[in-house]
């Protein structure tokens, strides 16, 4: 077992943390400020015709979804589910404090 395969359950750790919780929390947050809009193509639409809980919704579905996936797929290419949420979720949790500290500081 390679390393990264070891690393898995800290992956889902950080990918729900950033990715189902961060990024969440964060994008919430921005909405609130007068100025900040969501620009995601799909994500923005969703929030302007079913508010903030769509937001809820689609974090929910994607991490099932993945989670689903994740049990069917063989080692060791798996561990790329749990990783890209990771990566992901850091990046854009990070993005988005980004525009709120700017938006609330500058």
């Amino acid at each position: 077992m390679g390393r990264l395969h070891r690393l898995q359950p800290a992956l889902w750790l950080v990918a729900i943390a950033f990715y189902g919780v961060g990024d969440l929390v964060t994008t919430v947050i921005g909405l609130r400020i007068s100025g900040i809009i969501e620009a995601g193509p799909l994500v923005g639409p969703l929030i302007d015709q079913y508010g903030v809980m769509s937001l809820f919704v689609l974090k929910f579905l994607t991490i099932g979804v993945s989670y689903g996936v994740w049990q069917v797929i063989p080692t060791p290419h798996r561990t790329g589910i749990p990783l890209g949420l990771a990566v992901l979720g850091v990046a854009v949790t990070g993005w988005n404090t980004v525009v709120v500290s700017t938006a609330l500081f500058f």
